[in-house]
């Protein structure tokens, strides 16, 4: 009982953080789809021939600068004037170099919202000369990017990334930069990008998955150890710590290791979805599921409850799809996508999918009426139409049944819930039925004393039951008399009545033979 417990606030724990993580989610992957494509929408701006007129207009060649590792022409579009010395001392290039990578790892800049005016907004509260880009919003301190306008060497008036911003940029790469040892080693790793993340971040990811394997595994050797002192669900437990808890173990470290990597914005918006961390959850509630549904037929066979995998495994099947069809809907919704215009989709495509399944989703339905009902069960003797057999198994479309001959049928579940069932199995007490015709010249003193001592017979078999238990003379047929026995054989078993059957039959014709009457003997009339 205090392992099942420990399981379950196993998964309300990663249950309450999954929240946690979807919760505390500013940026998300929708945002960052949102905002390219505004980028492309914009493009034209660069076509312009005063690109720096509007706001709108720098920021895309600051933007575009940056993505191309162009550091030169992006400090031609940053006023560089009155700077403190410290920061003259920083090459231009070095700087923009450093404020584009701070760029990567924040939402700084807010695309919808800078404007495509020649005069930038005028009702921010601002000057008419600066306009606000975004802000960075640290534990302690607040920085905020700005544009200014400035004049240009022909005395346009042109908009630039202001100087007070610029001043900024050490103190930025100081608080959320990357060490100088990274520096070094990304200069000295090959010059190559994945999924935005640089190359040395490529490199300690993949050593991170490698840690993170072989950790898990030392973890996983451990518990193994512990739980083979136990005699009960040491097995289930064991499959269990194998891979599902492995496994979520495996992604909650990569879950909380990315975000020690200082990724790019671009690579780290599907970590910050909780990717991972829904996949980590997802395996340790399958793992859960599975480890129940190990209990509870293991529980049932020492009950002798033949029935249990055939209908569990069905149910838990269908309990791992809801399960995972859950679990990417949230991940949609931590994302960022509105989840009434994913359900509303859902919802058609599943009504479409209803009426091309109809057929399958009633033998599902079936299915579960048999589990519920439980009308058979895998092992039962039945009687379906014209089709005698064993229960071999219970699916979600079908139930195969073996007949006499050892042969194969596949019954949809939906005609079970249709048709008339009969269950031998089920038989608590055997009936014996016998017909004994007699000859027509038998005298009434020899049929009453055949009807004692065959009724006696009946009620000094010890497995005989007292219940319906009678031989009556019945009728007079052209065939002969006809005497009727009629008893219930305390067994269920078939294979244990046919023997008592056998011995009746003997003794009921012993005492024929003792009293002299012959059978009849009638051949019929072909016309």
């Amino acid at each position: 009982m205090q392992r099942i417990f420990l399981i379950s606030w196993l998964v309300g724990l990663s249950c309450w953080w999954l929240a946690g993580l979807a919760q505390g989610q500013e940026v998300t992957l929708k945002d960052i789809v949102d905002a390219n494509a505004l980028a492309e929408e914009e493009v034209a701006h660069l076509q312009r021939s005063r690109p720096l007129a509007t706001p709108l207009g720098a920021v895309l060649l600051l933007r575009e600068a940056g993505r191309k590792e162009q550091w030169e022409a992006m400090a031609q579009y940053a006023d560089l004037r009155y700077l403190p010395d410290d920061v003259k001392a920083v090459p231009p290039a070095e700087l923009m170099r450093k404020l584009t990578l701070v760029w990567e790892q924040y939402q700084i800049l807010d695309m919808a919202s800078i404007s495509n005016e020649e005069t930038g907004k005028l009702d921010d509260g601002l000057p008419p000369y600066r306009e606000l880009l975004g802000s960075l919003r640290g534990s302690s301190k607040t920085y905020d990017m700005y544009l200014q306008r400035v004049p240009d060497e022909d005395g346009h008036q042109v908009w630039k990334l202001s100087n007070a911003s610029v001043a900024q940029i050490p103190e930025l790469w100081s608080r959320y930069g990357y060490p100088s040892q990274l520096e070094i080693l990304e200069r000295w790793l090959p010059n190559f990008k994945l999924f935005h993340m640089h190359n040395w971040q490529v490199v300690a990811l993949i050593l991170l998955i490698v840690v993170a394997w072989l950790g898990t595994g030392i973890i996983k050797w451990v518990l193994l150890k512990l739980v083979e002192r136990f005699s009960i669900y040491g097995d289930t437990m064991q499959r269990l710590i194998r891979k599902p808890l492995r496994r979520f173990l495996f992604f909650l470290f990569l879950n909380w290791s990315v975000f020690q990597l200082g990724l790019p914005l671009k690579a780290r918006v599907i970590f910050d979805t909780g990717f991972l961390a829904y996949l980590a959850g997802l395996f340790l509630v399958l793992g859960v599921v599975e480890f129940f549904r190990a209990v509870y037929i293991g529980r049932a066979i020492a009950r002798d409850e033949t029935y249990a995998p055939g209908f569990v495994t069905p149910l838990v099947t269908t309990l791992k799809v809801i399960i995972i069809i859950f679990a990417v809907l949230f991940w949609l919704e931590s994302a960022g996508y509105n989840m009434a215009t994913v359900l509303t989709g859902l919802g058609i495509g599943s009504l479409a999918v209803a009426l091309a399944a109809q057929k399958t989703l009633e033998n599902v339905f079936g299915a579960f009426t048999l589990f519920i009902a439980r009308p058979i069960k895998p092992g039962d003797f039945c009687c379906f139409g014209n089709v005698v057999g064993t229960v071999e198994e219970i699916g979600l479309r079908s139930t195969v049944l073996r007949k006499l001959d050892r042969t194969l049928v596949n019954v949809p579940n939906s005609l079970f819930s249709a048709q008339v069932l009969e269950n031998f199995t089920e038989i608590d007490q055997r009936l014996y039925r016998q017909s004994f015709y007699l000859s027509l010249d038998v005298t009434s003193q020899k049929l009453q004393a055949a009807l004692e001592e065959m009724n006696k017979v009946l009620e000094e078999h010890p497995r005989v039951l007292e219940t319906s238990r009678r031989v009556r003379f019945e009728a007079v047929e052209r065939q002969g008399f006809l005497l009727q026995a009629n008893a219930y054989i305390n067994t269920a078993d078939f294979s244990e009545f046919l023997p008592v059957a056998e011995s009746l039959n003997l003794q009921m014709l012993q005492v024929l033979e003792s009293l002299q009457i012959p059978l009849a003997h009638w051949t019929p009339a072909f016309e």
